[in-house]
C-alpha cells in the first residue's frame, strides 16, 4: 500500500464548472500526474485514499487526524510534493495551508453510501441549538436527504448551515458515513439511508463510531458461546460507555469442523459496525500487511481471519515471517489504542480448530490474540434448537416427538451436519413421493378443477399438506454421519456379540462398561467415587480381543475411535503427542464415545525400555527414544483426567501385558483388566457351529469331536482350520467330487495347523494376572 507525503497548497476555484464540481464532489484531492500514478498505479482519477496529518502539537500522545477522499490529477501544474483540496473539505479536516499530510492509497473506486448519520451543531452565534421535537425528525431527515442528493461525494465533516423548515434556523454536520467518522462515499438517492442523531450536539471535530450495535443475534444452539462473545464485543461498542479503557485484544473462535466459526464471522461482519476486511489463508505476506494498514486507516474496522491454522501452516515457506507480521500488526493496533487513551476501534477476530495447538505462543502475548472462545458440538438441547430453527416439515402433532428423538440420537452432529440431515430427509421424502406417483394408474390421477364455479364443492376441505414422515428423518440418520468423526473415526465392521463364540465373562465386562459410559452421574455417585473408564483386554494372540472391541462398538452405538498404537508414532517431533491429545479431545466432544487402542504396548511400553538408539523388543514398547516416552506421558496425562469426564470409554488390547508401563495400571487409568483366554470346549463348539450354519457342510460333520480335537487352539486358528477345509472342498467340487466340506477335510486341516499358544505363554499371562489383577 503506497504512501507519499505532501504540503497543502491553496486550490483556486474560478470558473462555474469548477464551482459545480466543488459542490458535487467536495472531497476531491489533487496531485500531479506523476504522484497520481505512483500512488494508484493509474492516470485515471477517482481512487480512494486516506489523508493523515500528525497532531498540531507534534505530541505522540495526540492521535493523527485522518480523512478519506478521492485522488485526481491537478488541473494546474504542481510540484510532486504539493497537494490541493477544496477549502470546505480542508476546514472539515482541520488542515491548514502549508501543513504536511501523508496520502495513502486504499485502492478501488469510491463505495456507495449505505448510511449517513447527521448531527445538529451550533449556529453562527455559537449557542446550543434547540433540540428537535420527535415529530420534526422525519421532516428534517427528508430535507437533509434532498440536500445530500445534490452532493455526489458525501464525507464525514460535511456541513449544512442555516437550514430552515419551521422554527429557528439550524445547522447540521455529517457525523459518519457507513459507520466511520472518517468515511467518504457516493450518495445514492433512494438507496442511501439518512439518519438524524438525536444525541447531544457534536463539535465540528467528530471522532466517534456509528451507533450500530456490535452484537451477534439470531444464531441458535450455542447460547453460552454467543453470550460470551457478545460480552467481549460489547467492550468495543461505543453505545456502552466504560470509564476504564479497554486494552486491545484479539479474539479467536476455535472448535471442530462445522461448529459455526465461519457463520459467526459472517454474523459479526453483517452488524455494520465498521469496515470489514478479510484475510484469506492464501494471502501473500504483503497483502496481509496491507490489509492491517487499511484497517488502521479506516476505523472503526473489523479484521476477520478464517482458518488461521492454514494461514500459518508449518509447510508454508515464510511461516515465521507471516507470524511476525501478525504480531507486528496487532502490536501497532494496541499502541494506537493506548496512544489515543480510548477503546480500540479495530477488532481482529480469527478462527482455528484448536487454540492451544494452532495458535503460536508469540500470538498469545497480551495485546494480541488473547481472548478465546471454544465452540463445541451442540449438546442435546442445542441440537433441538437448531433442528427447530430449520422447520421440520412434518405433521404438527409429530414435530415435538421427532425433535426430541432426533436431538437425542444425533450425538456429535454439528449445525452443518443437522442441516445435511434435514436436506437428506427432504430428498428421501421427495423420492418416496415420486415412487408413489409412478405406481398409481393413470385413472387415479386427479383432473384439474373446472373453471365453472358452480361445479366446485365449496364445502370440500383443502387438500392435506404434503408432510414428510418421521421415517424419512430416521432413514436420513442412517445415511448422514457427523463430520466430527470423519478424520479419526474408523467405522467398525458390523460384528455382533453372537459372532464371538464363548467369552461370556469378557462380554459381560464390556457390556457393563457401555452402561457405565451412558449412566447419569447421579446414579454413578451412589456406587463409585470414580467409576471405571479404562478397560484393558489382554491374552494370547487370535483370541478375539479386537473382535470384542468391534462388537462392543457395534452393539453399543457409541462413537468409535480406533487407533493402532504404532500409527501414533510419527516421524515429526511432537506430532504423536498432539495426535493423542486431539484424539481424547475429539472423543470428549462427541461423547458418548469409545477410544480403542489396538497393540497399545507399542506406545505404552515401560519407560525403562525406551532407548535413544533402538527399539526395545523385550521389556519395553516399540518406539524411538524420547518420542515414545513423550507419547506415553501424554497418554498418562489424558487418562488422569477421566474423573472429570462422563461418556468416554477407553479400551485397549495387547498380547504383551508384561511390556506395559505399570503407571497405566494405576487407579484412574486402566481400572479393569479383562483376560481374553483361548476358547474353552463350549466356545470352540460354538465357533464350529456358526461356521457350519454358514457353509456347505456334509452330514457326517461331528462338531463335538472337532471341539475336543482343537483344545488349545485360538479362535483365529479355528477359523483358519475351517477356511483350509473349505478350500479343499472347493477344489474337490471343481473336479467333480463331493462339493461339501467333509469331516476328513477338517481333521486334515487340524493336523496341518500348528498351535501358536504354548503352555509357557499361558503361564506368563497367569503370573502377570496374579501381580496386577484388581478384583
Amino acid at each position: 500500500m503506497k504512501s507519499l507525503e505532501f504540503r497543502i497548497r491553496k486550490l483556486h476555484v474560478n470558473t462555474d464548472a469548477d464551482k459545480r464540481l466543488q459542490k458535487r464532489q467536495p472531497s476531491r484531492v489533487y496531485v500531479n500526474e506523476e504522484a497520481l500514478i505512483e500512488l494508484t498505479g493509474s492516470r485515471d482519477g477517482g481512487r480512494t485514499v486516506c489523508l493523515e496529518k500528525a497532531s498540531a502539537s507534534g505530541s505522540p500522545d495526540e492521535p493523527p487526524v485522518r480523512r478519506e477522499a478521492t485522488l485526481w490529477k491537478a488541473p494546474e501544474k504542481l510540484d510532486k510534493t504539493v497537494t490541493q483540496m477544496y477549502d470546505a473539505f480542508r476546514d472539515a479536516c482541520s488542515y491548514k495551508l502549508g501543513e504536511h499530510v501523508r496520502i495513502t492509497s486504499l485502492g478501488g473506486p469510491l463505495p456507495d453510501a449505505d448510511e449517513v448519520v447527521i448531527e445538529q451543531i451550533p449556529g453562527q452565534d455559537g449557542s446550543a441549538p434547540e433540540p428537535l421535537a420527535p415529530e420534526d425528525i422525519p421532516g428534517w431527515e427528508y430535507a437533509l436527504a434532498g440536500r445530500l442528493s445534490q452532493v455526489e461525494h458525501v464525507y464525514a465533516g460535511l456541513v449544512f448551515k442555516n437550514l430552515f423548515i419551521r422554527g429557528p434556523e439550524r445547522s447540521f454536520l455529517v457525523a459518519s458515513v457507513n459507520g466511520r467518522s472518517t468515511g467518504n462515499a457516493r450518495y445514492v438517492d433512494r438507496k442511501t439511508a439518512v439518519r438524524l442523531a438525536t444525541a447531544a450536539p457534536a463539535s465540528t471535530q467528530i471522532d466517534r463510531s456509528s451507533a450500530r450495535r456490535l452484537k451477534v443475534t439470531g444464531i441458535r444452539g450455542a447460547d453460552a458461546q454467543i453470550r460470551q462473545l457478545n460480552q467481549i464485543l460489547g467492550c468495543f461498542d461505543p453505545v456502552r460507555p466504560f470509564t476504564k479503557k479497554l486494552a486491545f485484544l484479539g479474539i479467536v473462535l476455535h472448535g471442530g469442523h462445522g461448529t459455526g466459526k465461519t457463520m459467526l464471522l459472517n454474523s459479526i461482519a453483517s452488524t455494520g459496525w465498521g469496515t470489514v476486511f478479510r484475510i484469506q489463508y492464501k494471502d501473500k505476506l504483503s497483502e496481509i500487511q496491507e490489509t492491517f494498514q487499511k484497517a488502521r486507516l479506516q476505523q472503526p474496522s473489523i479484521v476477520l481471519i478464517d482458518q488461521l491454522e492454514r494461514l500459518i501452516d508449518k509447510d508454508r515457506s515464510n511461516r515465521a515471517a507471516v507470524i511476525f507480521a501478525l504480531c507486528e500488526a496487532l502490536d501497532a493496533l494496541a499502541a494506537d489504542a493506548a496512544t489515543r487513551q480510548e477503546d480500540p476501534k479495530v477488532i481482529v477476530i480469527a478462527t482455528c480448530l484448536d487454540y492451544t495447538t494452532d495458535v503460536p505462543e508469540e500470538l498469545k502475548d497480551p495485546g494480541r490474540l488473547t481472548s478465546e472462545i471454544y465452540l463445541p458440538p451442540p449438546d442435546a438441547d442445542g441440537r433441538r434448537e437448531i433442528l427447530s430453527s430449520f422447520g421440520l416439515h412434518v405433521a404438527p402433532d409429530q414435530e415435538q416427538d421427532l425433535l426430541r428423538n432426533l436431538s437425542e440420537r444425533t450425538h456429535a452432529y454439528n449445525g452443518k451436519d443437522l442441516r445435511r440431515l434435514v436436506n437428506a430427509a427432504g430428498l428421501i421424502a421427495r423420492k418416496r413421493g415420486c415412487e408413489i406417483s409412478l405406481a398409481l394408474p393413470d385413472s387415479n390421477i386427479p383432473t384439474p378443477p373446472s373453471d365453472d364455479a358452480e361445479s366446485q364443492d365449496e364445502t370440500a376441505p383443502p387438500p392435506a399438506p404434503d408432510y414428510h414422515l418421521p421415517a424419512d428423518y430416521h432413514e436420513a440418520l442412517r445415511l448422514v454421519r457427523p463430520s466430527a468423526m470423519h478424520d479419526i473415526n474408523l467405522k467398525p465392521p458390523p460384528i455382533r456379540w453372537d459372532d464371538i463364540g464363548g467369552q461370556e465373562t469378557v462380554k459381560l465386562s464390556l457390556r457393563r462398561a457401555v452402561r457405565l459410559s451412558v449412566e447419569s452421574p447421579e446414579i454413578l455417585s451412589r456406587y463409585f467415587d470414580r467409576p471405571p473408564k479404562g478397560f484393558l483386554l489382554y491374552g494370547p494372540p487370535g483370541c478375539s480381543k479386537t473382535m470384542a472391541a468391534q462388537a462392543m462398538a457395534t452393539e453399543s452405538g457409541l462413537n468409535f475411535f480406533a487407533v493402532k498404537g504404532a500409527e501414533l508414532l510419527n516421524m515429526y517431533v511432537g506430532e504423536s503427542e498432539r495426535a493423542v491429545r486431539r484424539l481424547f479431545q475429539r472423543a470428549r466432544e462427541v461423547s458418548p464415545s469409545m477410544i480403542f487402542f489396538d497393540e497399545i504396548d507399542s506406545i505404552a511400553g515401560q519407560r525403562s525400555g525406551f532407548s535413544s538408539s533402538s527399539s526395545s523388543t523385550t521389556g519395553g514398547g516399540s518406539g524411538s527414544g524420547s518420542g515414545g516416552i513423550n507419547v506415553l506421558t501424554t497418554l498418562l496425562n489424558e487418562m488422569d483426567g477421566f474423573e472429570a469426564l462422563h461418556g468416554v470409554v477407553v479400551l485397549a488390547a495387547t498380547n504383551r501385558p508384561q511390556a506395559l508401563d505399570p503407571a497405566l495400571l494405576r487407579p484412574g487409568r486402566f481400572d479393569e483388566l479383562i483376560y481374553v483366554s483361548p476358547p474353552d470346549e463350549a466356545a470352540r463348539r460354538a465357533i464350529f457351529a456358526k461356521v457350519a450354519a454358514r457353509r456347505m457342510m456334509h452330514a457326517d460333520i461331528d462338531i463335538d469331536r472337532l471341539a475336543l480335537e482343537t483344545e488349545g487352539y485360538s479362535g483365529a486358528e479355528i477359523t483358519g482350520i475351517c477356511a483350509a477345509a473349505g478350500i479343499a472342498a472347493y477344489d474337490r467340487g471343481i473336479g467333480g467330487g463331493e462339493p461339501a466340506v467333509v469331516m476328513e477335510d477338517l481333521e486334515r486341516a487340524i493336523r496341518n495347523q500348528k498351535r501358536q499358544i504354548t503352555a509357557e505363554m499361558l503361564r506368563g499371562f497367569e503370573a502377570w494376572e496374579r501381580q496386577f489383577r484388581k478384583f
